[in-house]
């Protein structure tokens, strides 16, 4: 933070005033407008297909934009470099020139916006404006830095700002979401810019634009966060998104971020891979609801109950904490791209890592049902050709395999090398990562590791990784030794490093799924509020951890919330099961409980008098159940194909039950009574 060192206190000290104005004129604007939409129905009523279940005020982005726009102004007014006669001439630098288009892009977002909240404008006619306003940002110079092809470039840009200003609005699903995650990239932003030293040693005017622009925000979302009391509307939501994309654009509004576009190879990706990794959380969030969409024969552009952040809640989590979820993710996503900025070539690896998270949280949030989809809107016939191609023929885990790999194994070298490769490591790196690839993936293939099952991976599987990985080590060090003749450059250490990386990496990668499984099934804050039952286990032996596991797992039973174990055995009374607490009645009957507990019998040799007994120590009607294994032959199949089948069909028909029957609600004076209650494997 040397450039804050050299700013003189009289430049400090006014730049914090007009922040503090800023951000006061900001609060009072958006809690006017409240007041306003109270008054006079400028509200949004609750529908089908949004989050928010009571009328709220609008036109949030009415109370902040103001505010923005004079502080900006205030700055120019103070700004010694811009004289009016270069503004009359038009001799403007490209900063300056960037600043104003910015600026008049930004007013004509908000002026639209507005119109839309008020009028309701087809996605057509915001496409026409959108691409007006990101034709001045551009005209100014604004463009991304990538193939030095400028027409290539500049449809990069064209594409940038539609993406991300749409994103933006399509990320304003939640209180507090959308406004938390650009301010903590806006944030982001203004970092990078300070890690570009000017000559004279002092931030630069966009810098201040930049923080203008967050403080602006910051007075709306104390309005805005959970429980939010005002929707920002798209007059908000459309500037804030072409406002984020505009400054996240590498150019002279933000000293190009640093990026050496033309020192080094990796300068032009930079210029792509930074920006998009500050915007990370809504570009994921767009990517994965327009999939799912497509995938379901959905329109994308159409309103929904099907984000990221409402698959999040499907799984159990609060509002609130959903929404500091991907606050953290918005957070590491900035983290991520400041250290890229700083450390190029040591970065490529933690970007790698970044980059397997979010594509494997998209596809586990992929699977959560949030909403009913319409019978008679049938999937693109294409669905099925990719069902098969990725997942009966493992292309999607091959290929992911190929990605750790290529992480792992550079990662290595970097891990011997602290740091820093010398050019013949380079060197040697990029000459061996196309023997290493096949090698290990040859590997995995013979030890049987695509044989398994990725949701269910178990400890029998360890021996199979363990020979495919370490093989697979053996195999790639044995095909550059002797193609290449293992020259200078190389090391025969970074292979046990490398073996050591991919293990965790591909094992981690695989029980990923199973982790957030864990996690989710054991977030019981809420259960009782979002409607979850709440569940304690008879027994805490084997047949309570496979109870356990049907109910995380089975789909149909998503409604139900494990908080415990009981158990007679004093023993086993503070310990844990499957990451959740064993203890006595006493135990549980003194805790304070806003909703009363069901009681599910694990095993067959508790009776159905044994919890009976326990259901009549608690205070009010608590539901007991018994779940057993129920197995069925089918005579038919029995007579035709013989007992080899007919144990495979039992198998099947086994699986059938434990994943396919409900429960039924019974009193405690319905359980001595009634026969097995549910069925289960």
């Amino acid at each position: 933070m040397k450039a804050f060192d050299m700013w003189n206190l009289h430049a400090q000290a006014e730049l914090v005033v007009v922040l503090t104005l800023v951000f006061l004129c900001s609060l009072l604007g958006t809690r006017l407008m409240r007041y306003l939409g109270g008054r006079y129905g400028w509200m949004v009523l609750p529908r089908a297909d949004r989050w928010h279940k009571k009328p709220t005020a609008l036109h949030g982005g009415v109370g902040f934009f103001p505010a923005f726009l004079l502080g900006v102004a205030w700055l120019i007014a103070r700004n010694d470099s811009l004289q009016w006669s270069d503004v009359i001439s038009l001799s403007m630098s490209e900063e300056t020139r960037l600043i104003g288009a910015f600026l008049s892009g930004s007013f004509l977002m908000f002026l639209f916006g507005l119109w839309d909240d008020l009028k309701q404008c087809r996605p057509a006619t915001k496409l026409v404006f959108q691409l007006v306003a990101a034709s001045l940002f551009i005209s100014a110079g604004g463009v991304f830095p990538l193939t030095g092809i400028h027409i290539v470039d500049v449809l990069v840009t064209y594409f940038w700002f539609i993406g991300i200003t749409n994103a933006v609005n399509m990320l304003d699903n939640m209180d507090g979401l959308s406004s938390g995650v650009v301010i903590l990239a806006g944030c982001t932003i203004v970092v990078l810019a300070l890690g570009v030293v000017p000559p004279d040693g002092q931030p630069s005017m966009p810098v201040h634009v930049g923080l203008v622009f967050i403080t602006a925000l910051l007075g709306f979302w104390v309005f805005n966060r959970p429980p939010a009391s005002i929707f920002m509307g798209d007059s908000g939501s459309l500037f804030i998104g072409y406002g984020l994309a505009g400054l996240a654009v590498p150019s002279a509004l933000n000293g190009f971020m640093g990026i050496n576009r033309g020192e080094t190879v990796l300068g032009p990706v930079f210029a792509l891979l930074i920006p998009a990794t500050v915007l990370a959380v809504p570009i994921f969030d767009t990517t994965l609801v327009t999939i799912t969409r497509k995938w379901k024969a959905l329109k994308a552009t159409e309103g929904g109950r099907d984000h990221s952040s409402h698959r999040l809640v499907g799984l159990g989590l609060s509002e609130k904490r959903t929404v500091w979820l991907l606050y953290s993710f918005a957070a590491f996503g900035g983290t991520v791209a400041v250290i890229m900025q700083r450390f190029s070539q040591e970065a490529l690896p933690l970007l790698g890592l970044f980059v397997i998270i979010l594509v494997l949280s998209g596809v586990y949030l992929g699977h959560v049902k949030v909403q009913r989809t319409d019978v008679n809107r049938m999937p693109p016939v294409w669905t099925p050709l990719v069902t098969e191609l990725f997942y009966k023929r493992r292309a999607a885990e091959v290929l992911l395999d190929t990605v750790l790999i290529v992480i792992c194994f550079y990662g290595a070298y970097l891990l011997r090398f602290d740091g820093t490769l010398p050019s013949s490591t380079e060197q040697a790196v990029m000459v061996a990562l196309p023997l290493i690839v096949p090698s290990c993936l040859i590997a995995y293939f013979l030890s049987g590791m695509y044989r398994g099952q990725w949701r269910f991976i178990s400890v029998s599987d360890v021996p199979c990784y363990v020979l495919g990985v370490f093989g697979g080590a053996v195999f790639s060090l044995a095909s550059v030794t002797l193609i290449t003749r293992f020259p200078h450059g190389h090391s025969r250490s970074a292979y046990i490093i490398f073996a050591l990386l991919v293990f965790v990496a591909i094992v981690g990668s695989r029980l990923s799924f199973r982790l957030l499984d864990s996690v989710f099934a054991h977030n019981h804050s809420d259960a009782g509020p979002n409607g979850r039952k709440l569940v304690l286990i008879y027994g805490a032996a084997r047949a309570g951890k496979i109870l356990h596991d049907e109910i995380t797992s089975n789909p149909e039973l998503r409604g139900y919330s494990i908080i415990g174990f009981i158990d007679n055995d004093h023993h086993l009374n503070g310990r844990r099961l499957c990451g959740i607490p064993v203890r006595s009645e006493s135990e549980w009957l003194g805790q304070a409980w806003h909703c009363v507990p069901e009681i599910w019998i694990s095993s067959k040799f508790i009776s159905d008098q044994q919890g009976q007994a326990l259901a009549q120590n608690w205070s009010g009607l608590v539901t007991v159940r018994r779940v057993q294994l129920h197995m069925e032959t089918i005579e038919h199949a029995q007579e035709q194909a013989g007992p080899c089948v007919v144990k495979a069909i039992d198998r099947d028909r086994e699986i059938f039950h434990a994943n396919s029957d409900t429960v039924a609600l019974h009193t405690v004076s319905q359980v001595a009574h009634e026969s097995p209650i549910t069925e289960h494997a």
